[in-house]
Formats: structure tokens, sequence, C-alpha cells
């Protein structure tokens, strides 16, 4: 029997931080104070795991990596292993000017690795797999709607540059005004071409939108989507879209405590900077979930025009600063009664608070 087979690592803990990238991992493992590993191999969880099971024999690995394009693949892999794993926001990993400066991959497994041994990396939530599938779906309609605007800037572009006019009393994208941008004549062959293919880009990108929300309707009739749409749906100004944004990407409510982490989440506070006696605020943080705050900030304005209540809040706001500051203000609000109807299982009652 050779040496190493008769050691043992039991009760011993080894902090692994893998720097993650499609063709390969950069590896740094350290146990206590002492880097006993650095090394790359090819991205596998099984082969990680057979490596410091034969080189450390009854020792317990914790594994952390950052957030990035391998999502939580990698996490529920190792999990499945029996390997505590944790992925972390990059922009929380502590880092020196000098680490941001000479930022490449061996380092940044190291920084993992050391941080992880100092308990100073909190992992962000791993959602369940069909809810993250879900929002992939709803991320995907935000990402063609998006797409869609810009055709239509295109189409707008073309018919401006060449001094082109639709005869029309309203330039609402109706069935109607498409069918006069198809049958219009630009005086030239290729401009016609040109208008020709722009159109037809943008009415594939409309079939494909009409569909997607056709699917995420269906969707949000099944569970474990149908009974929190009925609730979130009960509050003015969210509506099928929005409310499915809202659910896949808050997914447990649960998990924040207060509505100040909600808030806090929806990037819906500002960013404080603070240095001796002087505190400066330097407007609403830049860090958030993009797609939250959206579905949010759009609910706010809808809100204001159906909830009287709301709409004299909004005014107060407005009377001592911007009303895009103001709007900020509705949005916290409009969080606190999604909170409070989800947390309790029942449909919002207007009225029943503010």
């Amino acid at each position: 029997m050779s040496e190493i087979n008769k050691l043992s690592f039991e009760g011993q803990i080894i902090y692994c931080g893998l720097d993650v990238h499609k063709t390969n991992w950069k590896v740094n493992a350290r146990m206590g104070n002492v880097e006993v590993e650095a090394f790359s191999q090819n991205p596998d969880p099984v082969r990680l795991k057979k490596y410091f099971n034969h080189k450390f024999p009854g020792a317990e690995l914790r594994v952390a990596y950052e957030a990035g394009f391998s999502g939580f693949g990698i996490q529920r892999s190792l999990s499945e292993l029996g390997i505590d794993c944790i992925v972390v926001n990059a922009a929380d990993i502590p880092a020196s000017d000098k680490d941001r400066k000479r930022k490449d991959d061996k380092r940044d497994a190291r920084k993992l690795s050391q941080e992880l041994g100092k308990g100073a990396l909190q992992g962000i939530y791993i959602p369940a797999t069909p809810i993250e599938h879900a929002r992939s779906l709803v991320r995907l309609r935000s990402r063609f709607s998006s797409d869609q605007v810009r055709y239509k800037n295109r189409i707008r572009h073309t018919l401006l540059f060449n001094g082109l006019k639709v005869k029309t009393d309203s330039e609402r994208w109706s069935a109607k005004y498409v069918k006069q941008l198809q049958q219009m004549d630009c005086g030239d062959v290729v401009l016609n071409l040109t208008l020709k293919f722009a159109i037809e880009q943008y009415l594939q990108s409309r079939q494909l939108l009409k569909a997607i929300t056709l699917e995420i309707k269906n969707l949000s009739k099944q569970e474990p989507f149908a009974k929190v749409q009925s609730i979130l749906q009960s509050i003015d100004g969210i509506g099928l879209i929005n409310g499915m944004v809202i659910q896949t990407e808050i997914m447990e409510m649960q998990r924040f405590k207060t509505i100040d982490r909600l808030c806090d989440y929806a990037g819906l506070v500002p960013d404080i900077y603070s240095t001796n006696d002087n505190m400066v605020s330097r407007g609403v943080t830049k860090r958030r979930n993009e797609f939250l705050r959206q579905a949010i900030i759009e609910s706010s304005w809808i809100l204001i025009r159906k909830d009287p209540a709301m709409l004299l809040k909004y005014q107060k706001y407005c009377s001592r600063m911007h009303s895009n500051k103001a709007i900020i203000r509705i949005g916290k609000h409009l969080l606190a009664r999604i909170r409070h109807v989800w947390n309790n299982g029942k449909q919002y009652e207007r009225g029943k608070m503010s």
C-alpha cells in the first residue's frame, strides 16, 4: 500500500476556487492558510472530485465560482456529487486595486479560495430548475420586444433618410399601417427592396413575439405559477407579462426577510458614498435586477393612473423631487404590496393597505 493511501484528512476542509471557462477550469485550493493546489483541468465535476478524493482522502471539499455564462449547472453537478458549492456575484468578491489592475484567471481562482476560506463569500440564490427555465423564456420575450422596437426604428430611419412619408393619419403599427408600408413605391428598385426586407424582418419578429407571449400565457396557468399570478395580477398596474417577470425574477419571496432587501434586489435604492461627515447620494443604484426593475417601473406608471391613492402620493413626491425619482418611490410602494399579498397568499384589495 502506498504512503498516500495511508493518509487521512478527516475533519479537514479544502477551500477550492474555480475560475470557469468553456474549455477549462483554473483551480486553486487551500487548507487553512496554506495553498495546496493550483492547476488547470477540463470542465468536469467528476474529475475534480476524484482528484481531491485521491490526493486528500477524507477531506471535505468546498467550492466557489463566479456567476456567469455557465449558470448554475456546475453548482448542481457538484451538489449531486456531495460537494458543497456556492455561486457568487463577482461584484461581491473583495478586491484590491492591485487585483483589479493585474487580473488573470489564476489570480481570480486564488482570490475565490482565499475569501471562501475566510468565510467572506455569500452565495447567490440557486433557483429550482422549472422556474429558472420559465425565467429564460420570459427574458427571451423581453429581448424579442427590444428587437422589435429596433426593427421599427430601422424602418423609420429608412423613410426619414430618403424623404419618404406614409399617407396615413396615424403611425401606430397597425395591420393597415404595415400594409401601406408594403405597398409604398419608393421610386427606386433597390430602395423598394431595402424597405421590403426591413418590413419582413419586423413582421417575423412580431410573429415570434406573439408566439412566445402565447406560451407565457399558457405557462402562467400552470403550477407553480397559476396561484401567484392570480395574486399578483389582482394588483393595479400588473398584467400578464410583468406579473410573470416579477414572479420569475423574485422566485421565492421568503428569501427577502424585509422590504428593504427586496428593494435592494430590484435596484430601487440609492448608491451612497460616505466619508467623514460627508454623505453623497449618487442616484439610484446601478446594481439591480434589470428585468425586475423595468417591470416594477412600468407597472408603477400604470398604477398611478388606476389607483387614486397612488396618484396622490406621486403628486406629493413630485412637489419636492423630479418625476423620475417620484416614480421610484411609487415602485417601492408597489413592491410592498407585492410582498404583502404574495406572503399572505391573498388577492389585493384596494384600500386595505397603502
